[in-house]
């Protein structure tokens, strides 16, 4: 009886197990070169974000399909791609990833060689933004490490709402928004400066002593900061669409 508990017991965990990686694919079109696309299910994996940043692993449907029905996964399923090879993909939950250029000017010298890197655009339009997440291997930040070591079961959470906020106008790479002219990028709308001035956006009540030493924002500075950007980008749209005709 004891030996039929802990059968039972294994494959209870294996399925938790097989249940939790099903639900770390995400379908979506991976956009390859040349216009080309592909309908791929996407492994995002929060716990180790450089997974689908540095380059990502997928299965076409049919693999997919055997693996959820089966629970079992072969070595040829997963197929592994670097950002050099694809343009972006887009998830069927409205995400989307671009493959970019990004130098850490925050860290030593190695760091400022622009690394191409895919990243989840959080707007697009004149001003683009993106998301980079931080890697949870090799060389990592105390705080990190902390919910790593000690913290784990509240580390996706820590990530999504400790990431670096990376903008992008009239340059060939984005830059992180902590290290900017803010006026750079938005002062050629004198309506959306001034909202700025006056606060309209929420995003003056974000600079906190915390914020203004480190490279990191939270979901609350990103919803501030893209309130603004996407009003910038809405009526350079119209304005764009007027001079056109």
């Amino acid at each position: 009886m004891k030996k039929y508990r802990y059968f039972i017991g294994l494959i209870a965990f294996l399925f938790v197990i097989s249940a939790h990686a099903q639900g770390n694919y995400h379908k979506g079109v991976l956009h390859l070169k040349k216009g080309k696309s592909q309908d791929v299910y996407i492994e995002i994996d929060f716990e180790f974000p450089q997974r689908f940043q540095q380059g990502i692993t997928y299965m076409e449907p049919k693999d997919f399909e055997k693996y959820k029905s089966t629970g079992k996964m072969k070595g040829k399923m997963k197929q592994k791609m670097e950002p050099k090879h694809f343009e972006g993909f887009s998830l069927d939950d409205g995400r989307e990833f671009r493959t970019v250029w990004y130098s850490d000017l925050t860290g030593k010298a190695i760091k400022m060689i622009p690394k191409r890197m895919t990243l989840e655009q959080v707007a697009d339009g004149s001003i683009k933004m993106y998301k980079l997440y931080s890697r949870t291997t090799g060389k990592i930040n105390q705080e990190l490490a902390d919910q790593i070591f000690e913290n784990r079961e509240n580390l996706v959470d820590y990530i999504q709402n400790n990431f670096q906020l990376l903008i992008l106008k009239d340059k060939k790479n984005p830059t992180n928004v902590m290290h900017i002219n803010l006026l750079n990028y938005i002062g050629d709308n004198a309506r959306v400066k001034e909202n700025y001035t006056n606060n309209h956006y929420g995003l003056r009540n974000q600079f906190t002593e915390r914020q203004k030493m480190g490279k990191y924002v939270n979901k609350e500075y990103e919803a501030s900061f893209l309130k603004m950007i996407n009003d910038y980008n809405e009526e350079a749209a119209i304005n764009s669409a007027s001079d056109s005709r």
